[in-house]
């Protein structure tokens, strides 16, 4: 095993990342004891990173340690969703509050641009849908993840502009593997006119902080999370159980 190897925040998060992937896929399915020392094993890495990515996966709710015992693998209900999403509603209107305040000019001409390629996202998606092409092709896969990623962009820059540290840090750690996940499944899940309804919060969004209005950037964002989290609600309580894995 390689200990030499740096203990860097890049290789927290590598493992952060690596591990509530492999929660959220049903690897380690809730229930599941993680030990530090197989951890270290099968990441190559020493304890250190892999105690330091345990206290971030317990703080994002996807862990629970206690004395003696280890860590055991927690999975979010329905409601923990939903609390989820109200929360980041609150914390990200706050942020969009701020950003209008203190967004620069350079990084509100980068929102628009994020807010185009999105809209322009979504347009190519239904067209390839629209035109009879299965969601899964490749087409409307890439118009999908170009989607995903410039709607991350989107709101990672408003909390950045907020220009305030540990709000930032405490929103970011609210967007878990888990909500990223659900996003990606649920992008297909909306009806075309869901899909325009986001780029509407969004044009909201970006209208009330070109005109640094504080109140209606944070009423917009606020709606908008909390819009979303109904729909990812009704969608998880919509889909079929999920099948016990075959191990």
């Amino acid at each position: 095993m390689d200990h030499g190897r740096d203990y860097t925040e890049d290789l927290v998060q590598h493992l952060v990342d690596s591990i509530s992937r492999k929660i959220f896929d049903g690897t380690y399915p809730p229930g599941r004891k993680l030990r530090q020392e197989s951890m270290a094993e099968e990441y190559d890495v020493s304890r250190t990173p892999v105690r330091e990515a345990f206290r971030q996966l317990e703080i994002k709710g996807l862990i629970v340690q206690q004395p003696r015992y280890g860590a055991t693998v927690v999975a979010p209900t329905i409601k923990d969703i939903g609390a989820n999403y109200w929360l980041r509603g609150e914390l990200e209107g706050m942020a969009a509050e701020l950003a209008a305040r203190w967004i620069s000019d350079a990084d509100l001409q980068r929102l628009q641009c994020a807010h185009a390629e999105c809209a322009a996202a979504v347009s190519a998606l239904y067209a390839e849908v629209n035109a009879g092409a299965a969601p899964a092709s490749r087409p409307a896969a890439e118009a999908m993840r170009h989607w995903v990623a410039r709607n991350q962009e989107f709101h990672a820059l408003v909390f950045r502009a907020a220009g305030n540290p540990s709000l930032e840090r405490i929103i970011k750690d609210l967007h878990t593997d888990y909500t990223k996940n659900i996003l990606n499944m649920t992008v297909l899940g909306m009806y075309e006119t869901r899909m325009k309804k986001n780029i509407e919060h969004h044009a909201a969004i970006v209208a009330a902080l070109t005109t640094r209005d504080a109140a209606a950037s944070r009423a917009a964002m606020r709606a908008h999370i909390h819009e979303s989290g109904e729909f990812v609600v009704e969608w998880l309580q919509k889909r079929p159980p999920a099948r016990p894995s075959r191990r």
